[in-house]
């Protein structure tokens, strides 16, 4: 059996206890980032091999197909959040389907839905275009923001973060932006405004980002 696991995106107290008992149980651990992963497991006494296992790392596939049908147990942890969600989880889910072998999916936190629970505006529809492109594609992307009507979620990294906030501040200036940093954990930070009132000068670029852009209808019920 294989296991997608979705690991704590900031606050270790977030992992399930269905989570703690199947890494007890499985042969070895697949992670993208083998320190992050050793730290969570060593925190609950889990210990487990971890192997390698990123978006690079298409030549283990065919192992870890191996061990699956010599009846080897195997988990893919995210290093934090859900797997799938810009992470390789995709590449594996794929070969285990074409390969017609067992697993399943244990569901856990995601920076993505806990940012939509902070939300203050309808997310009934949406849409999540994983991180916000670093050189090509910025201005298309900006173009699609434009042209929807509904929510658009973005992740981003602490290194282009202010970049990314001063494009759309200076192209989107009407906009409302919910913005969230180092969600879970100590110094979370969440901020709520229209973007051309955003001090990007004060937000702080250490810890990962999650980001919304309302459409215009949204905008236009706030300043009603």
């Amino acid at each position: 059996m294989f296991y997608f696991i979705a690991g704590p995106i900031g606050n270790l107290g977030d992992f399930s206890m269905r989570a703690k008992e199947v890494l007890a149980n499985v042969d070895y651990v697949l992670a993208e980032d083998t320190r992050q992963t050793k730290k969570l497991l060593d925190h609950y006494n889990i210990s487990k091999r971890v192997v390698s296992f990123n978006q690079k790392s298409g030549n283990k596939v065919r192992d870890i197909v191996f061990d699956l049908k010599n009846g080897s147990n195997i988990a893919l942890l995210s290093d934090a959040g859900t797997p799938g969600l810009c992470d390789p989880g995709g590449l594996l889910a794929e070969n285990l389907f074409n390969e017609n072998l067992e697993f399943t999916a244990l569901p856990g936190p995601s920076a993505l839905t806990t940012l939509i629970s902070l939300a203050p505006f309808a997310c009934s529809n949406f849409l999540f275009m994983g991180y916000f492109p670093k050189k090509k594609g910025r201005e298309k992307t900006i173009s699609a923001i434009e042209a929807l009507k509904y929510p658009v979620f973005f992740f981003e990294s602490p290194h282009r973060i202010e970049k990314t906030l001063l494009l759309l501040k200076e192209r989107l200036p009407d906009r409302y932006i919910l913005l969230g940093r180092e969600l879970t954990k100590k110094f979370e930070e969440t901020i709520f405004c229209r973007l051309n009132e955003l001090d990007v000068d004060k937000i702080r670029s250490l810890g990962e980002f999650v980001f919304a852009i309302t459409p215009p209808c949204q905008t236009e019920k706030n300043n009603t």
